[in-house]
């Protein structure tokens, strides 16, 4: 019977589900001549929003995609699991109030200056599994 629901699972893509970045406004790569309010992070599936990190950060100058990803990982890596660090950071929190959601919104302080950002998060899914990933945007008035 184990062998059987186990196998279940797997057919149903549910034993190797994870919550994967399915879209987000500004767009993975983008460039925006106004600087929005927010970032929404859109999951294809629900996130525990509690348990999950979020954070933006600057990364400076504008470059090539290349640039800006090679850039984008290291900081990532730094930073994703640094505590106390709202200082450092450009958003100002999670806007989204739900205990579980597929879209998160996080707030964007004002009068940043032009240049590049990357959003990161590790998140846990509803299912119980985690997963971190990030993009870049930039803000060219």
């Amino acid at each position: 019977m184990k062998k059987l629901l186990a196998a279940l699972l797997l057919a149903s893509g549910l034993a190797l589900a994870h919550a994967e970045l399915e879209s987000s406004v500004p767009g993975v790569d983008s460039t925006v001549k106004i600087l929005p309010g927010t970032v929404a992070v859109n999951f294809t599936e629900a996130v525990e929003v509690k348990l999950s990190t979020f954070k933006i950060y600057p990364l400076g100058a504008a470059g090539n995609k290349a640039q800006l990803g090679a850039q984008a990982q290291t900081l990532v890596r730094q930073v994703l699991k640094a505590k106390n660090d709202a200082d450092k950071r450009v958003d100002s929190g999670v806007k989204t109030a739900a205990k579980t959601a597929k879209s998160i919104t996080l707030g964007l302080k004002p009068n940043l200056k032009p240049g590049a950002y990357v959003v990161m998060w590790q998140n846990l899914s509803t299912d119980g599994h985690t997963s971190s990933d990030f993009f870049v945007f930039t803000y060219k008035p």
